[in-house]
Protein backbone atom coordinates (compact mmCIF):
# COMPACT_ATOMS: atom_id res chain seq x y z
CA UNK A 1 0.00 0.00 0.00
CA UNK A 2 1.04 3.26 -0.73
CA UNK A 3 2.24 5.63 2.36
CA UNK A 4 0.81 9.17 2.06
CA UNK A 5 4.12 11.53 2.22
CA UNK A 6 2.78 14.67 4.13
CA UNK A 7 5.13 16.58 2.90
CA UNK A 8 5.33 16.52 -0.83
CA UNK A 9 4.44 19.01 -3.01
CA UNK A 10 4.40 19.13 -6.60
CA UNK A 11 5.94 22.42 -7.86
CA UNK A 12 4.65 23.02 -11.43
CA UNK A 13 4.02 26.13 -13.51
CA UNK A 14 0.67 27.83 -13.57
CA UNK A 15 -1.56 27.42 -16.44
CA UNK A 16 -1.21 30.36 -18.64
CA UNK A 17 -4.69 30.00 -20.64
CA UNK A 18 -6.53 30.48 -17.64
CA UNK A 19 -7.80 33.83 -17.71
CA UNK A 20 -7.51 34.56 -14.26
CA UNK A 21 -3.85 33.81 -14.36
CA UNK A 22 -3.50 35.94 -17.18
CA UNK A 23 -5.25 38.71 -15.58
CA UNK A 24 -2.91 38.33 -13.06
CA UNK A 25 0.08 38.92 -14.69
CA UNK A 26 -0.93 41.89 -16.67
CA UNK A 27 -1.85 43.45 -13.60
CA UNK A 28 1.15 42.90 -11.91
CA UNK A 29 3.43 43.53 -14.71
CA UNK A 30 1.70 47.16 -15.62
CA UNK A 31 2.12 47.78 -11.46
CA UNK A 32 5.78 46.92 -11.87
CA UNK A 33 5.87 49.30 -14.73
CA UNK A 34 4.20 51.86 -12.64
CA UNK A 35 6.79 51.56 -9.78
CA UNK A 36 9.57 51.87 -12.54
CA UNK A 37 8.07 54.54 -13.83
CA UNK A 38 7.91 56.65 -10.41
CA UNK A 39 11.53 55.64 -9.74
CA UNK A 40 13.25 56.35 -13.20
CA UNK A 41 11.21 60.38 -12.98
CA UNK A 42 11.29 63.14 -10.39
CA UNK A 43 7.66 64.53 -10.60
CA UNK A 44 4.31 63.28 -11.40
CA UNK A 45 3.80 64.36 -14.80
CA UNK A 46 7.49 62.96 -16.02
CA UNK A 47 6.39 59.84 -14.36
CA UNK A 48 3.26 59.71 -16.39
CA UNK A 49 5.37 60.42 -19.88
CA UNK A 50 7.57 57.54 -18.71
CA UNK A 51 5.41 55.13 -17.69
CA UNK A 52 3.98 55.78 -21.37
CA UNK A 53 7.51 55.05 -22.52
CA UNK A 54 8.39 51.86 -20.88
CA UNK A 55 4.12 50.89 -21.87
CA UNK A 56 4.91 51.71 -25.67
CA UNK A 57 7.40 48.33 -25.28
CA UNK A 58 5.61 46.48 -22.66
CA UNK A 59 2.41 45.88 -23.94
CA UNK A 60 3.11 44.29 -27.40
CA UNK A 61 5.58 41.92 -25.85
CA UNK A 62 3.32 41.70 -22.54
CA UNK A 63 0.40 40.87 -24.67
CA UNK A 64 2.47 38.30 -27.25
CA UNK A 65 3.97 36.77 -24.18
CA UNK A 66 0.54 35.84 -22.89
CA UNK A 67 -0.41 34.24 -25.99
CA UNK A 68 2.42 32.30 -26.37
CA UNK A 69 2.95 30.94 -23.28
CA UNK A 70 -0.86 29.87 -23.96
CA UNK A 71 0.09 27.99 -26.92
CA UNK A 72 2.91 26.41 -25.20
CA UNK A 73 1.18 25.80 -22.04
CA UNK A 74 0.95 21.91 -22.98
CA UNK A 75 4.26 21.62 -23.59
CA UNK A 76 6.10 23.32 -21.08
CA UNK A 77 3.93 21.62 -18.62
CA UNK A 78 5.71 18.41 -19.27
CA UNK A 79 9.30 19.93 -17.89
CA UNK A 80 10.08 19.95 -14.98
CA UNK A 81 9.34 23.34 -13.53
CA UNK A 82 13.06 24.23 -13.43
CA UNK A 83 13.06 23.59 -17.32
CA UNK A 84 10.00 25.42 -17.85
CA UNK A 85 11.17 27.87 -15.73
CA UNK A 86 13.93 28.66 -18.00
CA UNK A 87 12.03 27.99 -20.95
CA UNK A 88 9.51 30.79 -20.13
CA UNK A 89 12.16 33.27 -19.55
CA UNK A 90 14.06 32.50 -22.54
CA UNK A 91 10.41 33.08 -24.48
CA UNK A 92 10.53 35.65 -22.72
CA UNK A 93 13.28 37.34 -23.81
CA UNK A 94 13.46 36.54 -26.86
CA UNK A 95 9.97 38.27 -27.36
CA UNK A 96 11.08 41.34 -26.06
CA UNK A 97 13.92 41.45 -28.03
CA UNK A 98 11.54 40.87 -31.24
CA UNK A 99 9.16 43.31 -30.08
CA UNK A 100 11.82 45.84 -29.22
CA UNK A 101 13.81 45.30 -32.77
CA UNK A 102 10.27 46.23 -34.48
CA UNK A 103 9.56 49.15 -32.69
CA UNK A 104 13.23 50.57 -32.70
CA UNK A 105 13.17 49.54 -36.80
CA UNK A 106 10.00 51.46 -37.21
CA UNK A 107 10.61 54.21 -35.20
CA UNK A 108 14.50 55.01 -33.94
CA UNK A 109 17.79 54.13 -33.83
CA UNK A 110 18.82 50.50 -31.98
CA UNK A 111 20.38 51.07 -28.39
CA UNK A 112 21.94 48.02 -26.70
CA UNK A 113 21.78 49.42 -23.13
CA UNK A 114 17.71 50.36 -23.56
CA UNK A 115 17.56 46.20 -24.84
CA UNK A 116 19.48 45.52 -22.07
CA UNK A 117 17.72 47.01 -19.03
CA UNK A 118 14.24 46.04 -20.65
CA UNK A 119 15.64 42.40 -20.71
CA UNK A 120 16.86 42.88 -17.10
CA UNK A 121 13.26 44.30 -16.34
CA UNK A 122 11.83 41.08 -18.50
CA UNK A 123 13.67 38.50 -16.34
CA UNK A 124 13.20 40.12 -12.83
CA UNK A 125 9.66 40.17 -13.31
CA UNK A 126 9.54 36.59 -15.11
CA UNK A 127 11.27 35.78 -11.90
CA UNK A 128 8.20 37.43 -9.63
CA UNK A 129 5.64 36.39 -10.92
CA UNK A 130 6.99 32.40 -10.92
CA UNK A 131 7.72 32.94 -7.61
CA UNK A 132 3.96 34.43 -6.90
CA UNK A 133 2.35 31.78 -8.55
CA UNK A 134 4.39 29.29 -6.43
CA UNK A 135 3.69 30.85 -3.42
CA UNK A 136 -0.04 31.03 -4.30
CA UNK A 137 -0.75 27.43 -5.65
CA UNK A 138 1.29 26.40 -1.80
CA UNK A 139 -1.05 28.88 0.37
CA UNK A 140 -4.54 27.86 -1.75
CA UNK A 141 -3.60 23.56 -1.34
CA UNK A 142 -5.59 23.34 1.21
CA UNK A 143 -7.79 20.14 -0.69
CA UNK A 144 -4.75 19.04 -1.25
CA UNK A 145 -4.01 18.23 2.71
CA UNK A 146 -8.04 17.56 2.70
CA UNK A 147 -7.73 14.44 -0.11
CA UNK A 148 -4.67 13.36 2.29
CA UNK A 149 -6.23 13.07 5.28
CA UNK A 150 -9.40 11.56 3.85
CA UNK A 151 -7.60 8.71 2.69
CA UNK A 152 -5.68 8.41 6.15
CA UNK A 153 -9.21 8.47 7.70
CA UNK A 154 -10.36 6.02 4.86
CA UNK A 155 -7.38 3.70 5.78
CA UNK A 156 -7.96 3.69 9.57
CA UNK A 157 -11.90 3.04 9.45
CA UNK A 158 -11.69 -0.23 8.45
CA UNK A 159 -9.27 -1.37 10.73
CA UNK A 160 -11.16 0.16 13.72
CA UNK A 161 -14.35 -1.34 12.81
CA UNK A 162 -12.30 -4.70 12.54
CA UNK A 163 -10.85 -4.48 15.98
CA UNK A 164 -14.25 -3.50 17.46
CA UNK A 165 -16.34 -6.52 16.23
CA UNK A 166 -13.53 -8.69 17.10
CA UNK A 167 -13.24 -6.86 20.74
CA UNK A 168 -17.20 -8.26 20.77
Amino acid sequence: MASINQNHYSIALPNFCNLGTSLRILVLVQAMAAVAAQLKSPGAVDAWHEFIDISVLLQPALLLSLVALCLANRALGKLSYAKGAAAVAVLELCITWLVYAAIQRAFGDFQWATLRRDWFFCLVMTGVLLTYFNMRSRVLSPALGEARLQALQARIRPHFLFNSINAV
